[in-house]
């Protein structure tokens, strides 16, 4: 019986315990897209992937009117080819249209140019927007802090515990400090 209310108490100081470490956390959060969209340099380098995209872009579309053009031409003078040159049109018809898609697929594909570039861009961003945020995040004992613009489910906030401004203000500070050293202006 003793051993029993010894475990029972021992329980109780356990879970007594645990409840108190939990109202103990501090949870706070942050909208990474409005610190991005102030950021200067965030959005040079989003104008710049722009650029590129657009270029791409551009070739896209003019490989696929000259594709276009082709196929046009195939069907106007097909009755009059024989046989073996309609394979050969057809052949190089279809090695255009294969063309096309590797070439989208190498500059927007998974592993394309547009994804390697828009990393290469925005890491060094991100990665002072992250320092700026543990920096805010251990200065004011923070224990969690979320991103309302992930895919992170965030259902309600107190406003109180936003950080995003407080971020904002550290990370454009060390933008401000960094941006003589670093390689942005290229």
């Amino acid at each position: 019986m003793r051993t029993v209310l010894m475990l029972g108490a021992l329980h109780i100081c356990i879970s007594c315990n645990a409840l108190f470490a939990q109202t103990t956390q501090k949870i706070g959060f942050i909208d990474s897209q409005v610190i991005i969209e102030a950021l200067p340099e965030a959005q040079d380098a989003k104008r710049k992937l722009e650029l590129l995209s657009n270029e791409w872009q551009a070739e896209i579309k003019k490989k696929r009117e000259n594709l276009e053009r082709l196929f046009q031409d195939y069907r106007t003078r097909e009755i009059l080819y024989t046989e073996e040159i309609k394979k050969q049109k057809q052949s190089e018809l279809l090695a255009a249209e294969r063309e096309i898609s590797e070439y989208q697929n190498q500059k927007f594909g998974v592993n394309g140019e547009y994804f390697r570039r828009q990393s290469e861009l925005m890491r060094p961003i991100q990665d002072r927007i992250f320092a700026s945020l543990k920096e805010v995040a251990t200065a004011e004992g923070y224990d969690f802090v979320f991103d309302r613009a992930s895919d992170t489910l965030l259902l309600y906030a107190n406003e109180e515990h936003n950080l995003t401004k407080k971020v904002l203000e550290r990370v454009s500070g060390t933008f401000r400090r960094g941006s003589s050293n670093s390689q942005f202006g290229r």
